[in-house]
């Protein structure tokens, strides 16, 4: 049976929807050419184009899966990149992510523009720009920033002044920590943060962030040989009151999720806690469709259990974890206690 045929109906309706789409979008393309800060007009109409665009592909998902015909939405997928990703190629940070000037999904300096959250396009990108930056997962990802944020700081707090060390793995542009340290929440200054990010361009961008700020070390290591190693120890000879990573664990299976956090357990203290975040299941993340479809940004979708099983199957008691929520129930954080 051809692909056509296999699925008639829905890539009729996928079909019918983007060829909707793009006949208002070039509409309001031609009145933005000529008036290219008047996007704010037609922000609300564009979302909810391009919402019913990608929310047509997750319930077509979301019916194949429940059957088992995981090939329809490969060759939906296949149909979509081919015909229509084009149309949705546009703005800044929807380029960047498909052009990937430094090699991967997820880099630094898209992360750095969620957090910032200023756009400054004009015209029709500007829709696109706005759009991903009211997207849920953009949303969740400062969220994330902010929880973590309220998690170190309450947990130096409780040290009552003690020296603190702490390693952010996948450190990134280190916006967190540089918000930690000005945040004037702090009880104590005697604290050391140790940032580690595989790629040297990051480091050096976060180096220039954080430039006043003594207590700050970067350390270049890739986290995969961290997962790797037979002797952490010996590749790092610190120990950590604290270690945390934000976005590091969505881009790894669980075999080598678990053999990291193995690796990383050895680097606690006693009374050391571990603290990751992950993406839920991949129906809690709105933004997934255009995310992976659109700007090909994919991650690894967990249930809250798998998660929870990387963490039992590294060492971890099963009575020392404690899951939380990002507010949108987009995004789980395990806090794990040695």
């Amino acid at each position: 049976m051809n692909v056509d045929s296999e699925y008639y109906p829905k890539e009729l309706s996928l079909r019918s929807q983007v060829k909707h789409y793009e006949k208002r979008a070039k509409d309001i393309e031609a009145n933005l050419a000529k008036r290219p800060d008047e996007w704010g007009k037609f922000q609300s109409e564009f979302n909810s184009e391009v919402n019913a665009v990608f929310h047509n592909i997750m319930n077509f998902e979301k019916e194949n899966l429940a059957f088992g015909r995981e090939d329809r939405v490969y060759k939906l997928k296949r149909l979509f990149i081919k015909k229509f990703r084009n149309i949705f190629a546009k703005g800044d940070y929807v380029l960047w992510c498909l052009r990937k000037p430094f090699g991967y999904a997820g880099d630094f300096k898209i992360i750095e523009d969620l957090y910032l959250n200023r756009p400054t396009t004009t015209g029709f990108d500007r829709l696109f720009d706005n759009y991903t930056q009211m997207s849920a997962i953009a949303v969740a990802v400062r969220n994330r920033k902010d929880n973590f944020k309220e998690f170190i700081i309450n947990f130096i707090n409780s040290k009552k002044k003690q020296k603190i060390r702490i390693m952010d793995l996948a450190s990134g542009p280190c916006r967190d920590v540089k918000e930690i340290l000005t945040s004037g929440f702090l009880s104590s200054e005697d604290v050391i943060f140790d940032c580690y990010d595989s790629d040297e361009r990051a480091i050096e961008y976060a180096k220039n962030s954080l430039i006043n700020f003594s207590n700050v070390n970067f350390f270049n290591r890739n986290a995969i040989r961290l997962a790797l190693s037979k002797d952490i120890n010996s590749i790092i000879d610190k120990k950590y009151d604290i270690i945390y990573s934000t976005g590091l664990f969505d881009y790894f299976d669980e075999k080598i999720s678990t053999r990291l956090v193995k690796n990383l357990r050895k680097l606690l203290v006693d009374n050391g806690v571990l603290i990751i975040a992950s993406v839920r299941d991949k129906f809690s993340n709105p933004s997934v469709y255009f995310m992976e479809w659109a700007a090909e940004w994919n991650l690894v979708y967990r249930s809250d259990e798998e998660f929870r099983r990387i963490f039992t199957n590294s060492g971890f008691k099963e009575d020392s974890l404690q899951t939380k929520y990002e507010q949108q129930g987009i995004l789980q954080y395990i806090i794990a206690s040695k």
